[in-house]
Formats: structure tokens, C-alpha cells, sequence
């Protein structure tokens, strides 16, 4: 909007990627004599050549002289900040950056709610500022902003005298009372005394503690600088890069192999629609990093929430100078290189106010904690997470019931209706035979035998991740003899006493009873893979003639052959007529060391 002829006045929000684009494409598409921004003059000689060092990211502090107790104001580079990016475009463009904030520094109060800015997108820049100042017409304001606002057009009255073209960058807060005093006589006519002296002082900021610094996630910020860094690059959409954050860091922190089936596709877009709810729920349509990581729990539980918040976190580019010193950010306190007690501060870029919230996850424990894990790890004692134990018998008894089906349809016979119609109407082979007008029936034979063993090859193809071959028997008669083979659980220690495994295959038979170890067996141990030794135990010692065999590809001829001499038949059920969920859930196991610790297994388990 025009203030007068030669001042374009640019409302903005501190921190908002959205801002910063606009005045970047209005930098482009416009020719300006002069760039005017709301920050105060003592910050602009540090200021700017911190800007000159983006994308590294760095703050310059300011404190009071006369008060060594007041907070500490501070003023970072955020990427995504407008302020900044005007003084970025003025030095790209070689034009003068003029620093029109009011010089006596002070906490400024939080704003209202405020429309999101992602109705930018829809409404359109000017639109959506006239919502913000309706907004804004209940916010009452202080007598510092009111001074500031002042003070802002004061110095707007001295840029018109000198330069044709001003763009002026002013914040929300001061935009109602600067057009005010803008159209007063009386503006031109002030003069302003300020006696305070300020200890300004660079550092950069700490890389775990850019949140607390900047208004965007530090890893929305990095995705924005490298998109402005690359002239072909389309517009970045924040929503889509918060659903390239879940992907990405599904990509660099899981192992393809070993979690597809964990993180597919499918529940990635589950964790974007319950990650959409709740943010709608808050009446925004940007989300909170809160929100994402509670998403990500929802979906990947502990280990790729803890991933989700350090991706969400992390900010690719770091500072240039390496022999500044570091500042700690925290929510309103900085901690300084030379001191040991955090100072109270206040972040000059920071329009809301940040609240915690407690979230309960349980990050992997370090591979110190894991060390002493296994130092006091019990080689006597080991059992089962009965959690665990239920959801594979419920499984177990699923399968054999559907093996069970399996083996009657095999045995179904179809004929043309003549007298009866049996066990029904074979629609199928009528609808194949229509043209003769005939009506075709099946007879279904009463199913003989049972089946009482189940074998459910989860990875028959990488045998060497799966070093931990055990028989588990059953600590009673509802539960099945355990045959597996899985991952070595010392390399998974996730509490004390607690280790974490995948099966690749397992073997259950039931009623339980005492069999020998499958893998210890000498004519055994010379077959080659694991999943023929594990499927040979099962034609071994099943007593039934049917074995139920679950996996992703038919036994090949070895095992029908197999199965064959035995006399026994492997009735084959394919892995993908269950749940991407069923299967996740059934691959993961936990080792524990001794029944004991059953009683603390589920506070590092979180499922």
C-alpha cells in the first residue's frame, strides 16, 4: 500500500516465510531508492554484515550499559524473517538500508491470534493484511509501540525528503498508530533524545537450539534457502514440505529393507491426515512442531517420532565464522559462552509467545546406556513380552482356520443341478456356462484332519541379519511351541533387560509340547537357508498332515518335495492378504531378561 507518492509501506509479521517471499518478489519486480526496515539503528552496522554471511545463521545481542540485570535483547537472521530479507535484497541490490526502529529497547507484548498466513496463498498478500488489521483494531496498544510507531514516522518524513522510491517494512503492531501519526503536522516537528548506551556483541547460534531462535522449523528454513538459492525452483508450499519432512526422514533414518513394511507409503498419509486434524482442530491450517511429532508417534511410534523432531530441528547450513562464539536459545533466557547461569532475553523477532507442552516419548537410549544394557544382561534368564505372546496366538489361530478353509476349497466340487442343490449355487461356473442355460451346484466334503502347525516366513532372502536361531516353549497350554529365527537382540537394547528383535521366520505348534531345538538337529544344520531349515522342523514334528505356510512366494520344489517324503502337504497362504499393521506388529518382538521384568518391559516398549 501507498502511504504517499514514494513510500510503499509492506505490513509484515516477524519470522513468516510467506512475508519474506513477498518482499523478495516485490524487490524483483519493483525499483526502489531505498529500503526502510523496523528495526532499531543500533543493531545496523553488526546486523548487516551478519546478513552478508547467510545462510549462516547468527544473532547480534544488545545490553543496557546502566542496567546489568535487565534481560538481553537479541535479534537473529532468521532466512524466513522479512526484516531480514530487506536488508538482504538492499545489499544484493546496492541501495541504501535504512534501520527506522525506535532506539530504546523493550520487550514488546505478544499479538492476538492472527489469521494463518497460508491464506496468503488463497486470498492474496493485500487481502490478507486488511484481515489482520481488522483483527488488530482490539489490540490495545502500548505506550512503547505507540512511541515506536512515532518514532517510525519521524523517520519516514526524513526518507520522503531524499529518496523517491522508499519500501518501507513495518510490523503489524505499528502499522495503525505510524499511519496515524503519519498524517499529523506535528510529526515533522519532533525531536527525539535517547541517553541509553547498549553492549552489542555476535555470536552464532547453538544448532540444536535454532527453534527457539527462529519463527519457522529450522528444517522449513533450510528447504526456503536452498530454494532461493536455486533460480529454477518452484515456490516453496510449507504444507508440502512438512509432508516431505515425514518422508525424508523416513528415507534417512530406516532401513528400506527392514521397515517397508513399517513405514509405507499408506501410513505415511495416515500420519499427514491425523497431523491435518489436529491442526485444524487448533484453527490453523500450518502446523505446530508439537502437532507433527504427535503425528509421527501416531504412526511410527517412539523411534520415529524422536527421528520426526530431530529432522524437524535440524538446519542444514552452518555458520561461516567458526572462532564466534556460541549462544545457547532457549524459550526467553540465552546462555553466553563466559557465564554458567542463562540470562533472561528477549527474542526481538518473536511476535507470540512459545509455551512448553509435554509430549511422552522414549528416545533410543545411547550406545553408552546400551553398553550397560549388556554388561548386566543375565545369560540365565529369558522370556516373552506377554503382550507380544497374545497378539501371535490370536494371529496363530487365525491362520490355522483359514488353512483350514484353504484345504475344503481345494475339495470343492462343481456339477449341473439336476435333483439337489447342496451346499449351494456355484455362481461362478453358471455365469461361465450362461449360454446353455444350465445352473450349476457345489459340494463342499467335510474337512478331515487339523492342522496344528504354522510356519510364517516373514524374509526368506537375507539370511544374515538374522543370527538369533532359539526354540521357545510354552509356559502353558495356551500358548504354542516357538520356533524362530530373528535378529541378534544385543544389538537392540532398548531398556535394562529389554532388547528388541524382528523375526524373519517363526515356527508355532500347537498344543504345545517338547520338541528338540530345530536348529540343533544335525541333518538340520546342513541345509543352506534358514527358511527350509525352520520349515523342515515343522514337517518334522507337526502331527497333522497339513502345515499351514505363510510367506510372500509359494514353497518352491525343495520343500514340496520335502513335504512330499513326509507325506504331508504345505498349504500355502500369501503374506499380502493380511495388514501392512498385522505384519508389522507381528515381526517386532522383544526379548526379555528373566519374568521380572515383565513388570517395567511396557515403559520402554510405548506399545
Amino acid at each position: 500500500m501507498e502511504l504517499l507518492p514514494g513510500i510503499t509501506l509492506i505490513p509484515l509479521l516477524h519470522g513468516r516465510a510467506a512475508f519474506s517471499t513477498f518482499v523478495r518478489n516485490l524487490c524483483n519486480n519493483n525499483k526502489y531508492d531505498c529500503i526502510a526496515v523496523d528495526i532499531p539503528d543500533i543493531f545496523s552496522s553488526e546486523l548487516t554484515s551478519l546478513v552478508n554471511e547467510l545462510p549462516g545463521i547468527s544473532a547480534v545481542t544488545a545490553q543496557p550499559e546502566s542496567q546489568p540485570n535487565a534481560p538481553i535483547f537479541y535479534i537473529p537472521t532468521d532466512p524466513c524473517d522479512p526484516m531480514i530479507e530487506g536488508i538482504r535484497q538492499a545489499v544484493q541490490k546496492r541501495i541504501p538500508c535504512m534501520y527506522i526502529g525506535y532506539p530504546e529497547l523493550y520487550k514488546p507484548a505478544p499479538l492476538p491470534p492472527l489469521p494463518d498466513e497460508y491464506a496468503i496463498h488463497k486470498l492474496g498478500f493485500y487481502e490478507y493484511a486488511t484481515l489482520c488489521i481488522h483483527a488488530l483494531n482490539e489490540y490495545e496498544t502500548v505506550e512503547a509501540d505507540e512511541r515506536a510507531a512515532q518514532y517510525c514516522a519521524f523517520k519516514l518524513h526524513e526518507l520522503r525528503l531524499n529518496y523517491r522510491a522508499v519500501l518501507a517494512c513495518i510490523h503489524f503492531r505499528h502499522l495503525l498508530p505510524l499511519i496515524r501519526h503519519f498524517k499529523e503536522e506535528r510529526t515533522f516537528n519532533l525531536s527525539f533524545k535517547f541517553t541509553e548506551e547498549y553492549a552489542l556483541e555476535s555470536f552464532s547460534i547453538h544448532p540444536d537450539h535454532l527453534y527457539f531462535a527462529l519463527g519457522e522449523l529450522p528444517f522449513v528454513t533450510g528447504v526456503f534457502e536452498k530454494e532461493r538459492q536455486d533460480i529454477f525452483a518452484e515456490p516453496v508450499d510449507i504444507v508440502t514440505t512438512i509432508k516431505d519432512l515425514f518422508c525424508k526422514t523416513r528415507d534417512d533414518y530406516f532401513d528400506r529393507h527392514e521397515d517397508t513394511v513399517h513405514l509405507s507409503p499408506v501410513r505415511i498419509q495416515s500420519g499427514i491426515t491425523f497431523l491435518r486434524n489436529l491442526t485444524v482442530m487448533e484453527k490453523r491450517f500450518i502446523p505446530s512442531l508439537f502437532d507433527i511429532v504427535a503425528a509421527a508417534k501416531g504412526i511410527g511410534g517412539n523411534a520415529y517420532a524422536v527421528r520426526i523432531l530431530k529432522s524437524a530441528k535440524y538446519y542444514p547450513y552452518l555458520s561461516f565464522d567458526t572462532n564466534r562464539p556460541t549462544l545457547a536459545v532457549g524459550i526467553d533466557q540465552v546462555l553466553r559462552p563466559d557465564r554458567s547461569v542463562p540470562d533472561d532475553a528477549v527474542n526481538l523477532f518473536r511476535d507470540t509467545r512459545m509455551i512448553w507442552k509435554t509430549l511422552s516419548i522414549k528416545p533410543d537410549p545411547s550406545e553408552l546406556r546400551k553398553k550397560k544394557y549388556r554388561y548386566h544382561w543375565n545369560p540365565y534368564g529369558m522370556c516373552s513380552h506377554i503382550p507380544e505372546d497374545r497378539r501371535i496366538e490370536n494371529f496363530n489361530t487365525h491362520v490355522r482356520t483359514r488353512a483350514r478353509q484353504a484345504l475344503c476349497e481345494d475339495r470343492v466340487k462343481t456339477e449341473r443341478f439336476e435333483t439337489s442343490i447342496k451346499d449351494g449355487v456355484d455362481i461362478r461356473e453358471t455365469l461361465r456356462n450362461w449360454y446353455t442355460g444350465d445352473i450349476y451346484v457345489k459340494e463342499i466334503p467335510p474337512s478331515r484332519g487339523a492342522v496344528d502347525t504354522v510356519v510364517i516366513i516373514f524374509d526368506e532372502d537375507h539370511d544374515t541379519y538374522y543370527p538369533y536361531c532359539s526354540t521357545w516353549y510354552a509356559e502353558h497350554d495356551q500358548e504354542s511351541t516357538l520356533t524362530f529365527y530373528a535378529t541378534d537382540p544385543f544389538a537392540d537394547l532398548i531398556g535394562p533387560g529389554v532388547a528388541r528383535c524382528k523375526y524373519g521366520g517363526v515356527s508355532l505348534l500347537f498344543p504345545p509340547r517338547h520338541i528338540p531345538g530345530v536348529f540343533e538337529i544335525p541333518e538340520i544344520r546342513t541345509i543352506k537357508k534358514l527358511s527350509r531349515r525352520l520349515t523342515y522342523g515343522a514337517l518334522l514334528f507337526s502331527k497333522e498332515n497339513s502345515v499351514a505356510y505363510v510367506a510372500s512366494k509359494k514353497p518352491d520344489f525343495y520343500l514340496r518335495r520335502l513335504a512330499a517324503r513326509m507325506k504331508k502337504h504345505l498349504v500355502w497362504i500369501p503374506l499380502a492378504h493380511f495388514s501392512t499393521e498385522t505384519l508389522r506388529k507381528l515381526k517386532q518382538f522383544h526379548v526379555l531378561n528373566g519374568k521380572e521384568v515383565r513388570s517395567w518391559a511396557g515403559r520402554f516398549i510405548g506399545e
